[in-house]
């Protein structure tokens, strides 16, 4: 997941609405959403829309647990990483999972793109709660998850900042 911002929070309007807002081309290697990451995820369409983060998973046999279930791991990396892009295009914070808890509400397949949707619970300080659902072709939810975000420490930061560039 990408990095964090110069000086905290920034408001609404300013706020990036979508991923490629945030990450510049020659930087989209992350598993969950890098378009450039040959063996990722490719979470893709992620975008603000309201107070809500929407993605889509286009799950491919590769990610296959059981025959015909998607791996219960990848369903836990793409609820995060559409919490993350909640504390980034909702809050304007750009931070990391500190405790994230999921449950497995139904076998999800790995043959029809899955929706994903996320939002803010409450936003204090460097710390962010969120949650997020993995929606079934059918519309059932699938996966749910609620993490605590916490903002990037300063190292990793300054980091980001030279990989970002201004907007990180």
């Amino acid at each position: 997941m990408p990095g964090p911002s110069d000086a905290g929070p920034t408001a609404p309007a300013e706020r990036p609405t979508t991923r490629d807002d945030v990450l510049p081309a020659g930087a989209r290697h992350c598993f969950a959403c890098g378009d450039a990451n040959p063996i990722g995820m490719h979470l893709n369409d992620i975008r603000r829309e309201g107070d809500q983060v929407l993605a889509t998973l286009h799950p491919r046999p590769e990610f296959q647990s059981y025959p015909g279930v998607l791996h219960g791991g990848l369903s836990a990396t793409a609820l995060d990483e559409v919490m993350g892009y909640a504390s980034i295009l909702l809050a304007g914070i750009w931070a990391a999972t500190a405790t994230m808890d999921l449950r497995y509400r139904a076998q999800v397949p790995y043959d029809a793109p899955l929706p994903l949707v996320a939002g803010l619970t409450d936003t204090r300080g460097r710390r962010v709660r969120t949650w997020s659902r993995l929606h079934l072709p059918s519309g059932e939810i699938g996966a749910e998850a609620t993490a605590l975000l916490v903002a990037l420490p300063e190292d990793l930061a300054a980091r980001a900042r030279e990989l970002y560039g201004p907007m990180a």
